[in-house]
């Protein structure tokens, strides 16, 4: 299933996201995060994401209890890149 195939890209992404060692790789692992993100978001309807099968997954990424969701962290980091604070 497609929508499958995006979970596993954004696991995986998240993943090498713990292994970056420069700026450049790390930049580039946050904006795919952020691709699939948004693709998972667009794939899923807005019954799907309140009662759908995936509505779990889609829960624990766009929404949070406290602070900010996974998605805002991946936003976040992007635009704090681009301010000029770098990782590395």
């Amino acid at each position: 299933m497609k929508i499958d195939k995006i979970i596993q890209h954004i696991k995986d992404l998240d993943n090498r996201l713990g292994y970056v060692d420069n700026n450049l790789r790390y930049i580039k692992v946050i904006q795919a995060l952020k691709y699939w993100l948004d693709k998972f978001d667009s794939q899923l309807s807005e019954e799907e994401r309140l009662k759908g099968e995936f509505a779990a997954i889609y829960e624990s990424y766009f929404c949070s209890g406290c602070g900010f969701s996974f998605y805002e962290r991946v936003c976040n980091s992007i635009l704090d890149y681009n301010y000029g604070n770098r990782p590395f």
